[in-house]
């Protein structure tokens, strides 16, 4: 037995507690005069969820739906509650790498962070008068009562990390589970079919939708353009992450050849500076300069310390639905009702 499993039983007991009195309602939820989806997951970090959440934002907007997003102000330089401003001089450090993110990439969606989401929720309400609020992580936070609740859960990630913390990687029971309203599996294309199988057998009991999603690099982006990641094919590259699963990351690359001569790996929400910048520098110099590369996520704190000299490329996913397609957005319709 690992030295880490009493505490994980530890964690398992106090969260399925909280779980029980808000199923008791000895806890109560706050409840929004409007419709609320939470998109979340079952582990700590990793599983896709900043690009699912633009998925669905997209769609939100085909469907001219009035959205909020409301996110914790996780590392982030702000302590209250407050809007997303991208002009502000460091909008990523300041606001959140992944709302600043998600606000370029949709500019007519308002995005709140604050430190209790709940809060935040009722803020953005009287602020901005949305039709849905969007949490984004919040499975766990039962303190806001939600009309859907969808769970993402990563392929890649074996069976045995869903025991809880610290021995694996859950917040809370596999178990708990059975709140969700359907069930996201992300970078299935980066998994065997065996594999994919034993998760998809262990999801099934719980008689929810299973919808798989592949999440795939298809071009680079830089300060003055585009490519497309074919035409790097074979190409050296160094990579920059501060994500939570920085072997995806490489793995994403693998149907391009790429060489990978060295991966500087932070800390998820990892907050650059400029020294680290500096020495990322060095060593490209000193590997003879190959092709720099960041994920998205990252780009947006980078770039406002990055040298105007030296190229660096992002490569945003981009999301697809592999089958139950019509479920999926008949779920993400029936929230409006």
């Amino acid at each position: 037995m690992s030295y880490l499993k009493p505490f994980s039983s530890l964690y398992e007991k106090i969260a399925g507690f909280k779980n029980y009195l808000y199923n008791q309602e000895y806890f109560q939820s706050v409840e929004l005069p409007i419709p609320v989806l939470s998109l979340g997951n079952l582990t700590v970090g990793g599983t896709g969820k900043t690009p699912l959440t633009d998925f669905c934002l997209k769609h939100y907007r085909r469907c001219k739906v009035k959205t909020a997003v409301v996110s914790r102000n996780y590392r982030a330089q702000v302590s209250g509650m407050t809007e997303v401003d991208l002009g502000h001089s460091d909008a990523a450090a300041y606001f959140g790498d992944e709302p600043v993110l998600l606000a370029a990439r949709n500019p007519e969606v308002h995005f709140f962070v604050g430190p209790k989401k709940f809060k935040t929720a009722l803020y953005a309400f009287e602020k901005v008068k949305p039709a849905l609020i969007i949490i984004d992580d919040g499975f766990q936070h039962r303190q806001l009562d939600r009309d859907v609740d969808i769970v993402i859960l990563d392929a890649t990630e074996p069976l045995e990390n869903y025991q809880c913390l610290p021995e694996g990687r859950a917040r809370e029971p596999w178990s708990s589970l059975s709140r969700a309203s359907l069930f996201v599996v992300s970078k299935v294309n980066l998994v065997d079919s065996a594999k994919l199988e034993k998760l998809y057998k262990e999801l099934r009991k719980f008689n929810k939708l299973i919808v798989p999603m592949s999440y795939e690099l298809l071009a680079l982006h830089g300060f003055k353009g585009e490519i497309p990641l074919a035409e790097c094919q074979g190409q050296r590259v160094m990579l920059i992450s501060g994500i939570a699963q920085p072997k995806a990351f490489e793995k994403s690359l693998e149907a391009f050849s790429l060489q990978v001569d060295c991966h500087f790996v932070f800390r998820d929400h990892h907050p650059y500076s400029a020294a680290d910048v500096a020495s990322i520098v060095e060593k490209w110099r000193e590997k003879g300069s190959p092709r720099l590369m960041t994920t998205e996520k990252d780009f947006v704190k980078l770039k406002a310390l990055w040298p105007v000299e030296v190229p660096l490329w992002y490569a945003p996913l981009e999301v697809k639905i592999q089958s139950q397609e019509n479920g999926f957005y008949e779920i993400l319709d029936q929230v409006l009702r």
